[in-house]
């Protein structure tokens, strides 16, 4: 296994090798990743696991400044078992947190269409707490409204004053009855607008969106096939080529490169990379690999990729995927996100009781952080 041919990058941008798999929940074990020197094998480091949590979400947007999605109980008139979403923040990289306030919607994992997991923020002020359910908040957290642009939010994220939203419509368990729609919202006003794209996207209730250094871009996968698009310089929307059939892709940290996996049709097949520095409108191979097991995130900062398998395996790469060093093992299906390119978190483990990572040097090594709730 391991590299089976490569082709040399032809900038900074394009020195970021490792993305592969697919994105579903394993707790099996199976053999760990292996560091490839020589055809040697070296088992996973282990880290001692966070405390127990409530956690479902988190989100930083620098080294020190995070928020946080947990639940508690809310019993009410016929539901005393019910529980809400509460919103935290931190100022010093998860040292110590701050409970913002509690929110009238449950967390993820309520058999509803009125829930939130995930949070995102745009600077100090301005964040969302979103899943099939949207909330917004203007002044850090404290209060939140909610903003009805469909159900469910698949995805959102932010760029300059901007934020953008893949917005399904879709019943809990009864499938999509119209196609997925691509919203845009100014920050600072809060005014959301559906974009005119022209063309239908698929009836999907899952997406991607990707913001790097010189543009925004979103994939979404349907029955009919994968759609990719990017938005132009002048505020259009324009469809990019998919360079393969099933793919996942990824920004380049700092960079204004993409990186793209094409998935294996088989378990532990070749995973096949491919960058573009022109925004999706060509795409290069640079090489094959064929992983353990499936990888469920990675990230990419300058010479540096960390890439996490589902089984919960942490391995990282300075060489061009020539060489895999297992850095980390955690809870199943971990999730990597970068805000420079040495300081970056990873959670871990099923929803509602997440376990927490950072990392201050480029991913080399990983300090457990207790969440809050």
């Amino acid at each position: 296994m391991g590299a089976v041919w490569r082709r040399p990058l032809v900038s900074l941008a394009l020195l970021c090798a490792l993305l592969a798999g697919c994105d579903h929940h394993s707790s099996g074990r199976s053999a760990p990743p292996t560091s490839r020197t020589g055809g040697s094998e070296s088992a996973t480091t282990s880290t001692a696991p966070p405390p127990p949590s409530v956690l479902h979400g988190v989100s930083f947007n620098s080294d020190q400044d995070g928020w946080a999605l947990t639940d508690e109980a809310c019993p009410q008139p016929g539901a005393d078992q019910a529980r809400c979403a509460v919103a935290w923040k931190t100022t010093n990289a998860g040292g110590s947190w701050t409970r913002l306030a509690r929110l009238d919607v449950p967390a993820a994992g309520a058999a509803s269409t009125d829930v939130v997991n995930a949070v995102r923020f745009a600077d100090a002020q301005h964040g969302w707490a979103y899943d099939r359910s949207l909330f917004a908040t203007f002044n850090g957290g404290k209060r939140w409204q909610r903003v009805d642009l469909g159900n469910p939010v698949a995805a959102l994220e932010v760029a300059g004053s901007q934020a953008y939203a893949l917005v399904g419509t879709c019943g809990y368990g009864a499938g999509c009855t119209e196609p997925m729609r691509l919203a845009e919202g100014t920050i600072a006003t809060g005014r959301w607008r559906f974009a005119s794209l022209g063309f239908d996207l698929p009836y999907a209730d899952a997406g991607a969106l990707i913001a790097n250094r010189s543009g925004v871009y979103a994939h979404v996968a349907g029955p009919g096939g994968d759609v990719f698009l990017a938005r132009t310089g002048a505020g259009r929307w324009e469809r990019r080529t998919a360079p393969c059939a099933r793919w996942l892709v990824a920004p380049i940290s700092g960079e204004d490169g993409l990186v793209a996996a094409c998935l294996p049709a088989t378990p532990r097949g070749p995973v096949e990379l491919q960058t573009s520095s022109d925004g999706g409108g060509s795409w290069a191979v640079v090489w094959q690999f064929s992983f353990p097991n499936p990888v469920t995130s990675l990230a990419v900062t300058g010479k540096v990729a960390v890439v996490a398998l589902d089984n919960g395996d942490v391995v990282r790469t300075t060489d061009n995927g020539m060489h895999f060093a297992p850095v980390l093992h955690t809870g199943a299906s971990p999730t990597l996100r970068f805000s420079d390119a040495d300081h970056g978190i990873l959670t871990a483990g099923p929803d509602g009781s997440r376990q927490l990572f950072s990392t201050a040097d480029g991913g080399a090594t990983w300090q457990p952080v207790p969440a809050p709730g």
